[in-house]
């Protein structure tokens, strides 16, 4: 009885989440006709916080990250902007487009720096960027679920992962790699792009004073 019960836990949990994922897919595909609005709107020059480049998914769009603007506006942050590009695999290449865009936020805006958050192969292809090329100038970055590999990510990096991910699941706990790591539990890979667990740790990565110490893993309670 009580594996049985387990089981069908289990069982409702996954469909549950299955659900949540087809409805964020359903909300993303509704936003597209909003692209059109976003734009760049680097603006104004004059704000304590860096502008902040978002960069999609392989199969993503801009107004992917909606939720996470709106959110992020209200927490002070004004400048955004998008990293489009057509579908892709590869990053290497694809890199200095990233880097290019990235220059030409901080000479719109006046900043010296920028923050980047990117999602799935957006976030690797980000995260490639920072360790090959950027590093002095991306102050933060935030990677959703974006593929890993046993280096140690750069410093600045918080690694957001969805505990229930087939795409890309989160690293196994005591990661040698010493991530700073978050996992959202009871959410899948288009999850974490509305998930309030996961909008709120990007805020508060973003707005902190001080980056903390990494830790190898961080549970979303």
């Amino acid at each position: 009885m009580g594996v049985s019960s387990t089981m069908d836990a289990g069982r409702v949990r996954r469909l549950r989440m299955l659900g949540a994922e087809a409805t964020t897919v359903m909300r993303l595909l509704l936003a597209l006709p909003l692209r059109p609005l976003l734009g760049h709107s680097v603006v104004p020059r004059r704000c304590a916080q860096p502008p902040l480049v978002l960069v999609h998914g392989l199969l993503g769009d801009p107004t992917n990250f909606l939720a996470l603007r709106r959110c992020l506006s209200r927490r002070g942050i004004q400048r955004f902007a998008s990293f489009s590009y057509l579908p892709r695999v590869d990053y290497p290449r694809l890199a200095p487009r990233l880097l290019e865009e990235l220059c030409a936020v901080c000479s719109a805006s006046g900043s010296a720096q920028v923050d980047v958050v990117g999602h799935s192969f957006g976030g690797l292809l980000a995260r490639y960027l920072v360790q090959m090329e950027a590093e002095p100038l991306v102050r933060r970055l935030v990677t959703l679920a974006a593929p890993y590999t046993p280096h140690r990510n750069p410093p600045q990096e918080l690694a957001i992962f969805a505990g229930d991910d087939f795409i890309v699941p989160a690293p196994p706990r005591g990661d040698a790699a010493h991530r700073r790591m978050l996992v959202v539990p009871d959410c899948g890979h288009v999850g974490l792009l509305r998930h309030p667990l996961a909008l709120r740790a990007v805020g508060d990565f973003l707005t902190r004073n001080t980056l903390a110490e990494p830790r190898s893993l961080e549970l979303a309670a």
